[in-house]
């Protein structure tokens, strides 16, 4: 998420991609260095490059902005990144690009620098640039760069769940640390890293995790192309040894010609008739997937199933007080107010019902002394419907003069009522829900709100927190687990849902609000919080396998609209979108935002 939003200047600023989403192709960077300099000092030889980015002008007043990095390969000079750095390429303008090559370690020495303008790379043959890297106007090695086109259409996919069986012994003393590197063969005959597996230890017989290649990495989207798989045996200096490999094409694998390879040791096999092989490589599974947008589902039908629950703890202070976040001024809008219209007003437009359910939590509601959670914000009705944007306000004023302000801050109870909604819904994709919550401080059941959103992460849900006020909200963070899944006594979440974003870093620093503070308020905010959210509905889409509806089908028949499970046979198999690791990674600046 927060990578992303480096995206600066006139070609890659937010305010451009919205006004104009066709005006700009998409370019996937692949990045390798050879012969790099290996500086005289006690440490790692562990390369990663750093990409950034600046308009054309004058040298003296650039300004570079990194807009990614690769994963560090240990201890080698001749590195091949397997991260992507995915930008967009604009025709009309100069994009110069800086190549920084860093140790990683306590140092971070640069080894070496080069630049680049993107119209280089795209121009040139096989669309693939060589420049010097330099440091000190000395010569450090070379960097090498391939563009390669991303059509606006949807993307292929390829889908492996690989194991070896009887893989040779390369240690004297132990047995091998195997991996696997997906290699692409270029038109020219050279080969390009696609996919590199993390390493089994101590393992000959080892199963590697599913992984997900784009085809136009592995194969230009040639079905009938063949690839080459290596098996290497890890070695903590680098130097990795070669067990052997093969090669195969989609529509073997397809086929199921290829179910189990030889892996081949040429060198071994040039040696002894008697060879025979390394070991031998099974494809477990294989499955293909079109990759398919938010769009796509809006377009299917798919309607967003809008949910508000609102703070009313005391330490929002008494709203009879001007300083009360839930203070109702006639001339200015409040923090609560300005959050509910900048999500609603947006999430409204996704509903044809324009219909809201919205509850508060942590207040008490006369004559009862108890304190409440997920009561409907309309206590006189007790409805939590709400009809549009409009019927949410008016709720929300009744419940500000209904209800008396108590605690403590759960937000267990309110992830839990979520949750059972949404595994209420229909599973053919007709309805994703999106909850809101809105508050000023900090939880006071972290770790049951854990577990909520644990159980909650595999069901048809997302969860936006706004901060209101002017607390630092430190815990809150680590519910928005941008860079590792949330995790909680052992159990893991399946996929991200949680977005938290705090108001204030959109306010000015006076607390009375003019008119355009709270509209611009309004549109820094949209823009924050629901920028996950199309993400988050297609993997879930995608881990279930749903496929968007046609504009003409209604959501009738449940069972067409889903893909064969994971036990068909069928070269489209649904399998939940795998995260990320630091080797298998593709930097993206191409996700559009809803605005």
């Amino acid at each position: 998420m927060l990578v992303s939003r480096m995206l600066r200047g006139s070609s890659f600023s937010a305010e451009s991609e919205d006004e104009n989403p066709e005006k700009f192709a998409k370019v996937l960077l692949t990045i390798y260095a050879r012969d790099l300099k290996e500086l005289n000092f006690d440490g790692d030889k562990d390369p990663y490059c750093v990409v950034s980015v600046t308009e054309a002008g004058m040298a003296r007043t650039r300004h570079w902005e990194e807009i990614g990095r690769t994963e560090a390969i240990t201890n080698t000079l001749n590195p091949d990144w397997a991260t992507k750095i995915c930008m967009y390429y604009n025709f009309e303008e100069q994009q110069r690009l800086q190549f920084e090559i860093f140790l990683k370690g306590p140092y971070k020495q640069r080894v070496g620098v080069a630049t680049m303008l993107l119209h280089e790379i795209v121009g040139a043959k096989y669309n693939r640039l060589t420049k010097d890297l330099l440091e000190e106007g000395k010569h450090h090695g070379t960097i090498t760069v391939t563009a390669e086109y991303m059509g606006e259409g949807r993307q292929d996919s390829a889908y492996f769940t690989c194991s070896a069986s009887n893989l040779e012994k390369k240690d004297f003393l132990g047995k091998c640390n195997p991996f696997l590197k997906v290699l692409r063969i270029n038109q020219d005959g050279t080969t390009q890293l696609a996919y590199r597996t993390r390493y089994h230890e101590q393992n000959l017989n080892p199963k590697w995790k599913p992984f997900e290649i784009l085809l136009s990495q592995l194969c230009y989207n040639d079905y009938n192309r063949e690839f080459l798989i290596e098996c290497f045996d890890w070695d903590q200096d680098g130097d990795h040894d070669l067990i052997g490999s093969c090669m195969t094409t989609i529509n073997r694998l397809m086929s199921k010609v290829d179910v189990e390879l030889p892996l081949i040791n040429e060198k071994k096999a040039k040696k002894s008739k008697k060879y025979t092989n390394s070991g031998i490589l099974h494809f477990r599974k294989f499955h293909l997937w079109q990759d398919y947008s938010f769009l796509d589902f809006m377009s299917g039908g798919t309607e967003l199933d809008f949910t508000v629950s609102i703070d009313f703890t005391k330490s929002n202070l008494p709203m009879e007080d001007q300083s009360s976040l839930h203070h109702i001024d006639h001339d200015n809008i409040n923090q609560y107010e300005i959050a509910i219209m900048a999500v609603g007003e947006i999430c409204q437009h996704y509903n044809r019902s324009k219909c809201f359910r919205a509850y508060g939590f942590g207040a008490r509601i006369p004559p009862d002394t108890k304190t409440h959670y997920n009561f409907p914000l309309n206590v006189v009705t007790n409805d939590s419907r709400c009809k549009g944007i409009t019927g949410l306000l008016e709720a929300y004023l009744i419940a500000q003069s209904r209800v008396e302000l108590s605690g403590p801050t759960n937000f267990a109870p309110t992830i839990r009522l979520a949750a059972k909604r949404a595994a209420s819904l229909p599973e053919d994709g007709s309805k994703y829900c999106v909850l809101l919550i809105l508050t000023d401080g900090v939880i006071a059941d972290m770790d049951e709100t854990k577990m909520e959103i644990i159980r909650a992460s595999a069901l048809p849900l997302s969860i936006i927190i706004v901060g209101v006020g002017y607390d630092s909200f430190d815990e809150m963070k680590i519910l928005d687990s941008d860079y590792q899944m949330l995790s909680h006594n052992g159990k893991f979440a399946k996929r991200d849902i949680v977005q938290f974003v705090q108001l204030r870093k959109f306010l000015p620093p006076h607390r009375t609000l003019t008119e355009e503070d709270s509209l611009n308020a309004k549109s820094k905010l949209a823009k924050e919080v629901l920028y996950e959210v199309p993400g988050q509905l297609t993997s879930y889409m995608k881990a279930k396998g749903i496929y968007p509806r046609s504009p003409t089908s209604p959501f009738i028949d449940e069972s067409n609209s889903r893909r064969p499970s994971i036990g068909q046979e069928s070269p489209r198999t649904p399998r939940r979108m795998l995260p990320s690791t630091p080797d298998e990674k593709i930097f993206n600046f191409s996700n559009m935002r809803i605005s």
